[in-house]
């Protein structure tokens, strides 16, 4: 298991409370277990860079920090704001474990006796299959010898084949015989078993499930509370963490401004309207104050024309100011990721949260996404980077992470982590990448 104890930066021993905090964090898909338990602290200006081998669980994390992967089991917080919590699937799989540890009992499976009758059985079956392929062979071979009845000794080799197809189908048939005598052995046995089976160790093993169908039970409602929950919330956390993914997702049918001031502009109308409705109500009831902020809150245009100006300063920033009326189609790859960056910090994101954002560009453009990223850093934004430019990692990040088999295997400055790296697999993986 990950060591609960993680290393923390400087920057977070000056802060005592992280911006994003994960516990236990587990993903499943389809039975399959990509983050086992990942306990992580992400605190205000740090940038962490997460590395790792493919499929090891590094962009599920992200995915997960944004919620835009419903974690499996485990605990997020954002600041003191717990977005994500249950248990309710690993309960589900406890209790399952108790339910086949009591059939195995029962059953008489784990018995030494019926184990072995069990192995005997198994090659039995496949005697049998050989024995079925071999006469379907000899089979096939005599029909090419009746059909070259000409051939010179073809008479007598088919005799010859013939008698071993006899002798094949005699085995078969005694091997049929066999197996429906194994399979009544192992019933007999497991019959033998159950009947001398220890009532208290039954009754125990039914209290325990019984114990953990009311668990499991009661974590369900827990679970399917906070979903509904959260499904309200969800929105107002991803306004403040921004996310770049790997292939832009930028919307071709809206200009480079539309891209960026769409959800500025919503999210900005929305807020003004619950506002209002808010003020509103307190206006009928007398209260003064609220009729003063009604008259000042923003109106449309005032919001869209905010949203618009922000949009070309951080379009200025990153040197695409002039391609604020162009379409997405018309852009390079670099630029692209570029304009993506800028659609996420059009939010005010208190993070950012970055999926191997150079993996799907040419590798000129690598640079000029890799140098926006820089200046985010230099800035001061809190950062967690998913990605395999190790140089890059280790000029930027103030923290790395090294992910394997969903697991936190090393928690590092980048400069311990690259130059005495501890744990045996990162030592393998550096080995192959730097």
């Amino acid at each position: 298991m990950q060591d609960k104890t993680l290393k923390t930066s400087a920057a977070s021993a000056e802060n005592k409370n992280p911006i994003i905090t994960t516990r236990g964090l587990v993903k499943k898909f389809n039975g399959k277990t990509v983050l086992r338990g990942i306990d992580a602290d992400i605190y205000e200006g740090e940038k962490v860079a997460v590395i790792g081998p493919s499929g090891s669980g590094k962009s599920t994390f992200l995915r997960c920090l944004n919620l835009l992967e419903i974690p499996t089991a485990g605990t997020i917080a954002f600041g003191d704001e717990i977005i994500y919590e249950s248990d309710y699937y690993a309960q589900k799989d406890k209790l399952k474990e108790l339910e086949a540890k009591k059939r195995v009992y029962t059953s008489g499976s784990d018995d030494e006796q019926v184990e072995k009758l069990t192995e005997k059985l198994e090659t039995l079956k496949n005697d049998k299959k050989e024995s079925e392929r071999l006469t379907k062979e000899l089979k096939n071979h005599l029909k090419l010898l009746k059909a070259t009845s000409y051939r010179d000794g073809a008479q007598a080799e088919a005799e010859e084949t013939a008698a071993k197809i006899s002798a094949a189908k005699a085995e078969t048939a005694a091997l049929t015989v066999e197996i429906k005598k194994a399979k009544a052995d192992i019933k007999a046995r497991k019959a033998e078993v159950r009947s001398s089976l220890d009532a208290s160790v039954t009754a125990s093993l039914q209290a325990e499930i019984d114990k953990q169908r009311k668990i499991t039970a009661q974590s369900r409602a827990r679970h399917k509370k906070f979903i509904a929950q959260m499904e309200k919330t969800i929105d107002s956390h991803r306004r403040t963490t921004g996310m770049v993914f790997q292939h832009f997702n930028l919307f071709n049918n809206l200009s480079v401004l539309d891209n960026i001031t769409l959800a500025p502009i919503k999210t900005g109308l929305e807020a003004v309207k619950e506002r209002k409705k808010l003020l509103k109500a307190a206006a009928r009831k007398g209260d003064e104050n609220a009729k003063a902020e009604l008259l000042s809150l923003p109106h449309k245009l005032e919001i869209i024309e905010n949203a618009r100006k922000q949009a070309y300063e951080l379009l200025d920033r990153v040197g695409l100011k002039d391609k604020a009326g162009v379409y997405p189609v018309t852009l390079s790859g670099g630029q692209k990721q570029r304009i993506a960056i800028v659609r996420a910090l059009a939010m005010n994101p208190k993070i950012m949260l970055f999926d191997e954002p150079t993996s799907a560009l040419d590798p000129e453009m690598v640079g000029e996404v890799l140098q926006v990223i820089k200046k985010l850093a230099d800035d001061g934004m809190t950062m967690v980077i998913v990605t395999h430019e190790m140089g890059f990692a280790r000029e930027v990040a103030t923290r790395v992470l090294f992910i394997d088999e969903g697991l936190i295997k090393e928690d590092a400055p980048p400069k311990e982590l690259f130059g005495d790296p501890k744990n045996e697999r990162l030592k393998e993986f550096l080995s192959k990448v730097l």
